[in-house]
């Protein structure tokens, strides 16, 4: 599809290519009624229309502002990623505007454009892009840089969280302790997200690699929860469902929501034992993962270095340097949630 110029979007607006410049460069000292300003706009998003300042790098001046696109507030890592861009930023003098997509399409391709409204000077992911041609667009002129996983099919700077290897350190951390009969449990997504694929895939490599057969491991999803429901609730739901059946001595939670949901069930099963009769772990490494009771078995992905490597990527790139693909280095952090595996799996009455 042609790329659409300047001169396009004067036409459906029905204004000057000198108005439109100054409406997307936001020129300061120019007085254009709001009317003017808000038929520019619109003419501009329905022809996905980037203005040639961008494209060519040839900006005047910095938004001193970034976009920040989370998939969740209800997940407390991606506030605390949050929080450590922010916090980071704010020593550059640079301002964050949250975008917050609850993993609702539509509203993620609303703040891209209001990324390039807002003239931003670099756009961080906190997981892969759904509109990813989009994005690719847009990258050409505004830096992109995703936290989330590598992907040959993402042309896109990526800091990997790993996924895989994470996977692969939870389950060989069980079967190193003896366990023989694991899970991996699920809150339900809208979408797909490759985070939770290659985690999964890192479990199903440690558990072939032991010499398991596959249906050593089980994996669950809850179903669809109600609008007020959480990802804890989820993880109770599939540990009570798992109890029951008395099958598993091992189990992975997601993320550290939902293995928190399975602790709680675990717990408040009569007889029953943590980590005596059941370990317990999960994804993350939140900051309340160590104020449970026992404290939750988790990863770490160092959170804190990976956002500040972000941002000064984002404030570095052009738009045209080669794609980097890199790394985190995921940490095991073991707490009082895993133990030796029992002599049988427990079972709830």
């Amino acid at each position: 599809m042609k790329r659409a110029t300047s001169k396009d979007v004067a036409r459906l607006a029905g204004v000057s290519q000198t108005t439109v410049s100054f409406v997307m460069n936001n020129t300061p000292g120019v007085s254009l009624s709001d009317e003017t300003r808000r038929r520019v706009i619109e003419a501009a998003r329905e022809l996905q229309y980037i203005p040639n300042s961008f494209a060519k790098g040839l900006k005047t001046s910095q938004s001193r502002l970034l976009g920040v696109f989370l998939p969740s507030m209800d997940n407390p890592f991606y506030p605390m990623l949050m929080k450590y861009i922010e916090k980071y930023t704010v020593g550059l003098s640079y301002n964050v505007m949250l975008c917050c997509t609850y993993r609702n399409p539509e509203r993620e391709k609303a703040y891209l454009d209001l990324c390039i409204e807002k003239q931003v000077d670099g756009i961080i992911y906190l997981f892969t892009p759904n509109w990813l041609k989009r994005a690719v667009q847009i990258s050409h002129s505004i830096p992109i840089v995703l936290i989330s996983e590598k992907s040959d099919d993402v042309p896109l700077n990526t800091i990997s969280m790993n996924g895989f290897r994470c996977g692969e350190l939870l389950a060989n951390h069980l079967l190193e302790l003896g366990h023989r009969r694991l899970a991996y449990i699920l809150s339900p997504v809208t979408s797909i997200s490759m985070t939770r694929r290659m985690r999964l895939e890192g479990i199903q490599s440690a558990v072939e690699k032991a010499g398991l057969p596959p249906d050593a491991l089980q994996v669950l999803t809850a179903p669809e929860m109600p609008p007020d429901g959480t990802e804890a609730d989820a993880g109770y739901i599939l540990m009570d469902r798992l109890l029951r059946e008395g099958r598993v001595t091992g189990v992975i939670g997601v993320n550290d929501l939902v293995a928190f949901g399975a602790l709680s069930c675990a717990l408040t099963t009569p007889g029953l034992q943590l980590p005596r009769d059941l370990s317990i772990c999960g994804f993350d490494n939140i900051y309340l993962s160590a104020m449970a009771r026992p404290g939750l078995t988790t990863v770490d992905y160092c959170t804190e270095s990976l956002c500040k490597l972000a941002v000064d990527m984002v404030l570095n790139g052009t738009g045209d340097s080669s794609i980097l693909k890199l790394s985190s280095d995921p940490q095991l952090v073991v707490r009082g949630s895993t133990g030796p595996a029992p002599a049988k799996p427990p079972r709830s009455a």
